[in-house]
């Protein structure tokens, strides 16, 4: 009796060391709470959505409304260039590739143009509607495919999805993966949660060195880190003191951070984190 119970305490203790092991492991890179750099946006960026890695210090970013990019120097702090590309519309997300910019409004409408030639836009037609809600637009170097996050109706012709969707569009062949990459599964939310959480992601980006899949929520006030193939890992709530209204994620070469947020009545701003 006693051997047995020797047995079990020591197999409980290999059980809460490999589970502390799991917590460590799944803890953020960054300090959430404590933002190393600030940066104010002009009145004209209140409604800042889709943010994006430009090039050395500068990022790239949308206003909600119109169909402009607009580039912020991170040493200066100023706007130094901008890109007229549409009209009026509600845009979303944004991404460089390459030397090719994609944005894409939340009707599913995919804009490209090429940053080194002004004035050539082109239309790429997706399967998504306003019932989907385009909230993020992101890119996975490793398999080559622009990351769509849609803020509400995970389905499209065909495919019915039980969750938040992340779907693919393969640069390459310029083809969409006709089911999604990723899908952030209600039950596994409301498992940590509780059922009256609600998480609508509003930005979407790969990590340059881990490769985890880092997807911000403005409605819901969350940051959820998956690993490469999509298996939550890490689930952060963001506080609104912080983060008024998170709507842009992007990552540096190195892997420091960026959010960008929307703030009422006054230019949004953009906060950086630095990895640990």
């Amino acid at each position: 009796m006693k051997e047995t119970t020797k047995t079990f305490f020591i197999l409980l203790l290999l059980i809460n060391s490999f589970a502390i092991i799991g917590q460590e492991q799944n803890k953020l890179s960054y300090d959430i709470n404590n933002p190393d750099e600030r940066f104010v946006l002009p009145e004209y960026l209140e409604e800042v959505s889709g943010l994006t890695y430009y090039q050395k210090d500068q990022l790239a970013m949308l206003n909600d409304e119109k169909g402009r990019m607009y580039v912020l120097d991170l040493n200066t702090k100023k706007i130094i260039h901008r890109v007229r590309f549409e009209g009026n519309g509600d845009f979303e997300g944004i991404e460089r590739v390459g030397d090719y910019i994609y944005a894409i409004e939340s009707n599913g409408k995919l804009y490209r143009f090429n940053v080194k030639m002004e004035g050539v836009v082109e239309k790429i037609k997706t399967p998504f509607d306003s019932d989907n809600n385009v909230e993020g637009l992101g890119y996975d170097p490793q398999t080559n495919h622009l990351l769509i996050a849609l803020k509400d109706e995970g389905d499209i012709k065909e495919v019915s999805v039980k969750g938040k969707a992340i779907y693919g569009f393969h640069l390459p062949s310029e083809e969409f993966k006709k089911t999604p990459l990723h899908v952030v599964k209600h039950k596994d939310l409301e498992r940590v949660l509780g059922d009256k959480y609600k998480f609508k992601p509003s930005g979407v980006a790969v990590h340059p060195i881990t490769r985890e899949v880092y997807i911000i929520a403005a409605a819901g006030q969350a940051l959820l880190v998956c690993s490469p193939s999509g298996e939550p890992l890490h689930l952060s709530k963001l506080k609104s003191r912080i983060f008024p209204q998170p709507e842009g994620i992007a990552f540096s070469p190195n892997g420091d951070m960026f959010i960008s947020n929307e703030v009422d009545g006054e230019g949004g701003i953009i906060l950086k984190f630095k990895a640990k």
